[in-house]
């Protein structure tokens, strides 16, 4: 819409930085500020009521005291906010006017309201033609499709949450490259897409891993940038901020620590005595025919000694070791005198 009244008037555009820290803006060559700030009403009203929302974002706290988001935030956040903050501040709807009777009543508010010079405002398209041929003459227009891709390519994988990007975020800042280069000029069909396809062919790298058969479609692969980010100097570290001791969490009363161990030992049924003794013991244990078997050694070459008395490794066939006694083999007697037999 831009290149359209630029060509059909006359005029140019130029770069204006609004937010610091994020993309010019183009606006018409030769408008003052000062008018632009008077038809812009509709974005202070947004802006003012998007910084109440950020503000609340960033200070919001969970019943424990804590953040609930980060400090910072997020162009996705951001853009969801300006989205609440455009529907919380939408005036009603008004009634259509003839077109003759609203240039009068812009011609005069702007005269009354926007602190312009009175004879500026009738004068305003010639001091804007005035201002487009000083950009003509100063500024060439050359779009270097190679050296737009490179560009396009650096500026998505930046401004792009962890550096994957779609193929309409490269457009996107395709066209807004064009708009800087050409300053107001209509662009040729097509350019923008041979600077996108430049760009992915050149310096874009398919991540995608499509599940679907829409997923196979050149608008919905992903891409990262295919530059090697190893030899870049890394950022210095932030220093590391000293903990707030009254942002600490709280300690645990010791009545709720004995209350837990207590629910805990009647849940499983044991108490500590019971616990303490599944130990081994400590006095030597007297093997009958009628009691567990005793233990066997464990496997040549492993090492490992079994703690259950009821365990029965056994040991490979090439072992050479002696085998140990079964309770099959052994034999006691049951009283003095009385004859010995199997049991």
């Amino acid at each position: 819409m831009a290149a359209e009244v630029c060509e059909a008037l006359g005029v140019a555009t130029e770069p204006r930085i609004v937010t610091p820290g994020r993309r010019p803006v183009m606006e018409m060559a030769g408008v003052p500020h000062e008018l632009i700030r008077w038809t812009a009403r509709r974005s202070d009203e947004i802006a003012a009521c998007l910084a109440e929302l950020e503000h609340e974002y960033v200070t919001a706290v969970d019943d424990d005291g804590e953040l609930k988001f980060l400090p910072v935030v997020s162009e996705r956040a951001r853009a969801k906010m300006n989205q609440i903050a455009a529907r919380k501040t939408r005036p009603p709807k008004q009634k259509t006017q003839p077109l003759a009777q609203l240039r009068v009543w812009w011609k005069v508010s702007a005269i009354l309201t926007s602190k312009v010079a009175a004879d500026f405002i009738p004068s305003l398209l010639e001091y804007a033609r005035a201002a487009a041929a000083a950009i003509r003459v100063r500024i060439a227009v050359v779009v270097d499709v190679a050296s737009a891709a490179v560009d396009v390519t650096a500026t998505v994988f930046v401004m792009n949450e962890g550096g994957r990007f779609h193929r309409r975020h490269l457009l996107a800042e395709a066209r807004r490259h064009l708009a800087l280069v050409l300053r107001g000029r209509r662009r040729d069909p097509g350019l923008d897409e041979e600077i996108v396809a430049a760009a992915i062919s050149t310096h874009c790298l398919d991540i995608s891993e499509p599940t679907t058969t829409i997923g196979l479609l050149a608008d919905y692969r992903l891409y990262t940038a295919r530059w090697d980010l190893a030899d870049l100097p890394a950022r210095p570290r932030p220093p590391t901020p000293v903990p707030d001791l009254d942002r600490q969490p709280r300690p645990i009363p010791a009545s709720r620590l004995r209350s837990g161990r207590r629910d805990r030992m009647r849940g499983s049924g044991r108490s500590p005595a019971s616990r303490s003794s599944t130990t081994a013991p400590s006095s030597p244990v007297r093997w009958s025919a009628r009691s567990c078997a005793p233990p066997r050694p464990p496997p040549c070459g492993t090492g490992r000694t079994t703690s259950s008395p009821t365990s029965r490794r056994r040991c490979p066939s090439s072992c050479s070791r002696p085998s140990w006694p079964t309770p099959s083999t052994t034999t006691r007697s049951r009283r003095p005198g009385a004859q010995r037999r199997s049991t």
